[in-house]
């Protein structure tokens, strides 16, 4: 399986940046990956900064440069071999399409989920990244679960893969998780006999034939993944917002979660649809989500 090679780092000098800093680090240091760390300016800001104190263009450019090489200097000591670069634009664009278009394999972002503006600028990020972003939010050096959130699509060999290529040692637990919304629990709006909608054992049938499925998956991930693999079946009326809460609650150490496609159609997930986005919005935890194509 081949390992993150490329990485690409988004810096805005909060804490959660300097989170994201250190993963890189820890993530290249296996495989002596390339590590670039790209703080955007934007250009109106940097513009208005320029013509007021009638400073040049690139003294502006050549601080910011520095501020950016003092940052990563603080957070990971001056031994460092990341490539440290300056941009002008739209934030979220520039990061992104400098991702896609130099072959980034992997894209982190600090996430400061209790944020708006920051959860708002990482679903701009998400609609357009063709690679794998992981969004950090706390440390991820600190032990615990991790949580693999599938729809038995095509998706689920995906995020297995990229939870192995994450390279950590063996977890202490992971949890193949499959939130659904089962017939009983949708709405009918339409009259019918209630003899029609008896029981009759269809509920155990049903869920006997997801828990198989569960553990075909769960005999996959321990296929791939070193650590005790666990399934885990969610029924709710609303199967995303149930995930959330339950992701909430359980303390994962990373969250991985597949989407579809990019563009703006791309966060409508495999899994539940809209559910990556919830998740990116609601809960606070790290989160890897990777790109489903076709």
């Amino acid at each position: 399986m081949k390992p993150f090679l490329n990485i690409l780092v988004g810096v805005n000098y909060t804490e959660s940046s300097r989170h994201a800093l250190v993963e890189a680090k820890r993530i290249a240091d296996e495989n002596g990956a390339k590590i670039t760390a790209c703080h955007v300016v934007p250009i109106g800001d940097l513009t208005e900064f320029v013509d007021f104190y009638f400073i040049e263009h690139k003294i502006m450019l050549n601080a910011a440069q520095s501020s950016l090489e003092g940052f990563a200097d603080e957070v990971l000591g001056k031994n460092h071999d990341i490539i440290c670069r300056i941009s002008e634009g739209i934030p979220h664009h520039e990061l992104v399409s400098k991702a896609n278009e130099e072959g980034h394999d992997l894209l982190i972002l600090g996430d400061e989920s209790h944020n708006e503006n920051a959860a708002q600028f990482v679903i701009k990020c998400l609609r357009f990244a063709t690679m794998p972003i992981l969004l950090v939010n706390p440390p991820l050096n600190t032990p615990g679960p991790v949580a693999a959130c599938i729809d038995f699509s095509k998706s689920t060999t995906a995020i297995f893969e990229n939870i192995a290529r994450m390279n950590f040692e063996p977890i202490s637990s992971l949890d193949v998780i499959h939130s659904s919304r089962p017939p009983w629990l949708r709405p009918l709006r339409l009259r019918y006999r209630a003899e029609i909608h008896k029981d009759s054992g269809i509920k155990e049938e049903f869920r006997e034939i997801l828990h198989g499925r569960l553990a075909v998956a769960c005999e996959q991930a321990s296929s791939l993944i070193a650590g005790q693999v666990a399934p885990v079946l969610l029924e709710d009326e609303d199967p995303t917002e149930a995930l959330v809460q339950h992701l909430e609650k359980s303390n994962y150490r990373l969250v991985v979660i597949g989407r579809a496609g990019k563009g703006f159609k791309s966060l409508v997930s495999d899994l539940l649809g809209g559910t990556a986005e919830s998740v990116v919005r609601q809960a606070k935890t790290n989160v890897l989500i990777v790109p489903i194509q076709g």
